[in-house]
């Protein structure tokens, strides 16, 4: 998967699909995966604190510091700036692994540098 391809533009209203909800019966007694905290407890915002963990895994805390991640039940918004094309794409790939993430949408996101890719004239 490649995102798009725009250098020192800002990039808004991109969703990526991450394919189908799973099907598992709903109970009373279990957390749905978006709502899953750090350690396994309820968390309304658990998707997000969970994917921006493994983002400062990837990134670095500062790195990551320049990244927001907002949750709406399972699609996950990412804004911010991103230092090229191919760390974007990565973070869309770790945002679409997480357990409970059905979308990732890219709004208002800034790519401060061409790695690879059509050069915008």
């Amino acid at each position: 998967m490649k995102s798009l391809r725009i250098v020192g533009h800002l990039v808004r209203g991109v969703c990526y699909g991450g394919g189908s909800i799973p099907g598992h019966p709903a109970q009373l007694t279990t957390i749905p995966p978006e709502r899953v905290g750090l350690q396994g407890e309820y968390d309304h915002d658990g998707l997000a604190k969970r994917i921006q963990a493994e983002f400062k895994d990837r990134l670095g805390r500062i790195d990551a510091a320049k990244v927001s991640i907002k949750q709406r039940g399972g699609v996950i918004i990412l804004s911010g700036q991103v230092d090229g094309h191919d760390v974007l794409d990565d973070l869309i790939a770790i945002a679409l692994r997480s357990e409970g993430t059905t979308h990732v949408e890219v709004c208002d996101m800034v790519i401060s540098a061409l790695t690879t890719g059509l050069q915008v004239a």
